[in-house]
Parts: C-alpha cells; structure tokens; sequence
C-alpha cells in the first residue's frame, strides 16, 4: 500500500513537481537484465524487437540513429519493447553489478514504463527552452494528466520568476521500474535516475543553488524518483511524483 509524504512545491529534474509519494516493495520485475552504459554522443535510442532473430522479451537491444535536430537526447533503462527517449544519458558510470542497474520490465508494466519514459523526456525538452512554455509541442503531446500539467505550469511559473532554464547537457539516465500495479488504473514506478542536469540563470549560466534538489550537473548523481501512473481512456499517464530515496536501496 502507497502511504502519501506531505505535499512540497518543487520542480525536480525530471518535473514531477508537487507532492511526494512513498510506497511498498512490490517489485514483480526480475532483476536480471542489465541497462544500456551512458553513450558519447548525442542521438535517438530506441529499443526494438520486430524480428525472429531479436532476443526474448526481458532483455534489451538498442539501435541508435543520429538525431533530426540540435537538441540533446537521453537513454532510459527499459526493456520488452520499444522506446524511444530525447536526453542523451549521463556520463557517471555506475557499477553493472548494482541492483539499480538490473531492473527488468515484465510485458504487462511495459506500457507504463514507455509512457513514464515518454513524459520525462518531454518535460526535460520543454524545461531546457527560454521562455520556458507549459503548452510546448513536446509537453502538450505528452503522456500527462491534467492535474499535472497543473501543478507543471505553477512550478516553471517559478521557475520564470527566478529566470531560470534546466541545463540537460550533462545528460540523465533513466533506470525506471514498476514496484506496484495492482490496481489496473493505477500504477507505482520508481526511478534510480542518473541526473547531470542543472537549473541556471538563463542570462548568466551560473548554477542555481541546489533547493529540494541536487543540481549538481556532470558527471550526475543517483536521485530516486517515485512516479504515480493513472489508466485513463486506455493511455498511461503520469499523475504525480516525488523523491523517494528508497528506490536507490
């Protein structure tokens, strides 16, 4: 059973902006798959399995392309399907052997990963643009509730006020997984995310001071996210989050 942590305003890297959310050790994932290492360079990573010679579902194959644009692109840890991520990952390379890097996605949490993955990403784009735009293409086609969306709009209202832009140069790796799903509208991931993300002054480049936040930038650091996923009209979508230290245990 998720037990509810006192609601506090904040944008986290990844955007899950208000209320923070603590749950139960219920992984049904089998730890056995190890995630992508951090690339070098910028570019779209998807992960597929479209022919007989592809490995079985759980474990991971990633094809890279080089990206359409300027913008920066990120590696997500997911697994059994395809997905594909904006931010390029971060440099901090961690030990294989850690069980934050052996997380695997059973078919069924393979939706909730793709959309969880699908709303980070969208949101790491949008906070990396001056002004910063709570109805960018990127975020508007987003999979995000409407309640957060809401709570997004007053966090980068603040962060506008501080004249403030996220710099995702140094990259972030996602290492997501699902930890409760039994409720079939509603589901639980948590995050191991390797974050070298920093909020700066947009005019002058200096860092902001870390504020609920480690805003520390590359090579990265270990940050545990929680992620509350809702089921509405057959699509995943991210309804809240927080910090959760847990998922880096």
């Amino acid at each position: 059973m998720m037990r509810s942590r006192p609601a506090f305003s904040f944008i986290v890297v990844a955007a899950l902006v208000l209320g923070a959310c603590s749950g139960g050790d219920s992984s049904n994932g089998d730890p056995t798959v190890p995630i992508p290492t951090a690339g070098t360079s910028p570019n779209i990573t998807t992960s597929t399995s479209t022919s007989s010679s592809d490995p079985p579902t759980g474990s991971t194959t990633t094809s890279t392309s080089p990206a359409t644009s300027n913008a920066p692109t990120a590696t997500a840890t997911t697994t059994g399907g395809p997905t594909t991520t904006l931010v390029r990952p971060a440099d901090l390379v961690t030990d294989p052997d850690d069980p934050n890097n052996l997380h695997a996605s059973l078919p069924e949490h393979q939706p909730i990963i793709d959309a969880y993955v699908a709303a980070i990403s969208a949101e790491l784009i949008t906070y990396s643009r001056w002004p910063l735009d709570p109805t960018s293409t990127e975020l508007m086609g987003a999979p995000i509730s409407d309640e957060m969306r809401s709570r997004e709009n007053s966090g980068l209202v603040e962060r506008t006020q501080l004249n403030q832009v996220l710099d995702i140069s140094g990259g972030m790796t996602l290492r997501p997984y699902v930890v409760e799903n039994d409720d079939p509208t509603r589901a639980f991931v948590w995050d191991c995310q390797i974050d070298a993300t920093f909020w700066k002054d947009k005019d002058t480049g200096a860092k902001a001071p870390p504020d609920a936040w480690p805003n520390n930038g590359p090579p990265g650091v270990e940050v545990g996210i929680s992620a509350v996923m809702v089921l509405v009209e057959g699509e995943w979508l991210l309804d809240d989050g927080g910090l959760e230290p847990r998922a880096c245990e």
